[in-house]
């Protein structure tokens, strides 16, 4: 399995730019705690996707390395079948890990739809920068949808290689659940995609929002 994902940074300063540069244009402008809190907000959702994104990264690395274990194994006279289930049950481990970083992710996200929807001007020229941070908080959003699908998918793969060898006699193992495992490993890579999509999608967003100033 390829990691199509990685470490997203939006530049602090376009956020920046946005709050202060429309604040110039008029007095009655989002208050200094709001502004704050949108600020914050934002920082917190980098940290969030940074640990994210390693813990990803290490997961989909290692889950790699068990899966051509794995088919070393299957295709040997005497399957080591000890190994397999140990390598699965750290999978497991790696992948309940993946869940509550995407928890924290989500939170943050939630947290700065919150505090940029709280910023208010009074000026028709800051609308399209009201829309563009709109839409950067709704890929953020399919971000964590793309990344969670991922993660259920691979608990799939798992869960169907356990069963696959489940039973201790090769002679008796049924090829159904390491066709539905392939099938899951696939879509996990189809999800992943996605979520690097969604992220250059808040990338394009923000370079837009950047032109907007």
């Amino acid at each position: 399995m390829t990691c199509r994902a990685r470490t997203f940074f939006l530049s602090l300063i376009v956020l920046l730019c946005f709050i202060y540069a429309a604040g110039c244009t008029s007095q009655q402008t989002a208050d200094t705690n709001n502004t704050t809190s949108a600020v914050q907000s934002y920082n917190a959702w980098i940290d969030q996707q940074h640990a994210f994104d390693g813990d990803v990264r290490d997961a989909i690395t290692q889950i790699g390395n068990h899966i051509q274990t794995y088919n070393t194994e299957i295709a040997s006279d005497q399957p080591d079948t000890a190994l397999m289930q140990q390598n699965l049950a750290t999978d497991k481990q790696l992948l309940d890990r993946w869940g509550s970083d995407l928890e924290a992710l989500n939170t943050a996200t939630s947290q700065f739809g919150q505090s940029t929807a709280s910023l208010q001007y009074d000026n028709t020229s800051s609308t399209k920068s009201v829309e563009t941070m709109g839409q950067i908080t709704q890929y953020m959003k399919i971000y964590g949808v793309d990344m969670g699908n991922a993660r259920q998918h691979l608990i799939d793969y798992v869960n169907n290689e356990e069963a696959y060898i489940g039973q201790g006699d090769p002679e008796y193992w049924n090829a159904k659940y390491l066709q539905d495992a392939i099938k899951a490993k696939d879509q996990a890579s189809a999800s992943i995609a996605d979520g690097d999509t969604a992220l250059e999608n808040i990338t394009t967003q923000s370079q837009v929002l950047a032109q907007i100033q």
